[in-house]
């Protein structure tokens, strides 16, 4: 048994130096590479209970509809309601920092969930039901 136990300990070691000597470059996707055409919200249209959570996730593509890596500290959330100047009709969270959100809404109507990333951004109209 100390025959298999030293090829796993020098396989793992093995592993180790591989990786860190190429670098751990998967971890933040590095999306300078990239020139975004667009990006996409998901899902496209929603329909939501009140007080109920939805979760909404982007994607970014180039000019030739090839999904491309999202950096997810450079995208931000918002949510806008039929009554701009309605107070405490929903919520959205994280607002920042994350690829994917949760959406609250707290009075029946029409919504709309944002993300902006690279200057470009899309929506899904949500339906407070």
């Amino acid at each position: 048994m100390s025959f298999s136990r030293k090829r796993v300990i020098l396989l793992f070691t093995l592993c180790v130096i591989v990786i860190l000597a190429t670098g751990c470059t998967s971890i933040i996707p590095d999306d300078s590479n990239y020139t975004v055409s667009y990006i996409r919200v998901t899902p496209s249209e929603a329909y939501v209970q009140i007080n109920t959570s939805k979760k909404f996730e982007v994607k970014a593509y180039d000019s030739e509809n090839n999904l491309i890596p999202i950096n997810s500290s450079d995208v931000s959330w918002d949510f806008s309601f039929e009554c701009p100047l309605c107070e405490d009709v929903g919520e959205i969270k994280p607002e920042n920092g994350s690829t994917s959100t949760y959406f609250t809404p707290y009075r029946t109507g029409s919504f709309f969930v944002y993300a902006y990333y690279k200057g470009k951004y899309d929506y899904s109209p949500v339906e407070g039901i």
